[in-house]
């Protein structure tokens, strides 16, 4: 059986070669998406970079910080408050990680995490800072009351685009 993926798996190098399980089919270990140079990326919101340590597991500092910084009280995260957040890690780690390695991919991957957060626990533009608490202390919110979302509003790739383009653009930086 081919799997139409596989060639977006082997691009990002995720997978060894000829990881199998014990049936023979090929798999992919979730601690490899925090390889780097992967989907992992310098700059991320909740975790150093490479280069500063612990890279995998979210720092409680930064954690901190981004549940602090919604200026609505705690009610909801937009996507200009994340947008705020990303800038202020940008400039941040410029000056505190000589070795950075963030390009166009790492910051078109970074947009389109927070664009997934948007999209998938909010309505594309907020969330309930509830549902972003749980999700950072790596959770799914449905204890406060997340749903996923039905079939027939299914995530497409024009809706994640245009989330993430919006949120390149708070930022401030062109995603090109």
């Amino acid at each position: 059986m081919r799997i139409p993926w596989a060639i977006f798996f082997s691009f990002f190098g995720m997978r060894r070669p000829g990881q199998q399980d014990d049936s023979g089919e090929p798999v992919l270990d979730l601690d490899q998406i925090g390889l780097p140079g992967v989907a992992e990326h310098d700059i991320s919101l909740t975790r150093r970079d490479v280069a500063q340590g612990d890279h995998l597991k979210a720092q409680p500092d930064l954690v901190e910080g981004l549940l602090a910084s919604s200026p609505d009280g705690g009610k909801t995260m937009t996507a200009e408050d994340f947008a705020f957040l990303r800038k202020r890690r940008m400039d941040a780690q410029k000056q505190d990680n000589p070795g950075l390695l963030y390009g166009p991919l790492q910051h078109r991957i970074s947009c389109a995490e927070i664009a997934l957060v948007l999209c998938v626990f909010g309505d594309d533009i907020k969330v309930p800072w509830e549902y972003v608490r749980a999700l950072f202390a790596e959770r799914l919110p449905t204890k406060e009351g997340w749903k996923p979302r039905r079939w027939w509003r299914s995530l497409g790739l024009m809706e994640l685009s245009r989330t993430s383009n919006r949120v390149a653009q708070l930022i401030g930086v062109k995603v090109e």
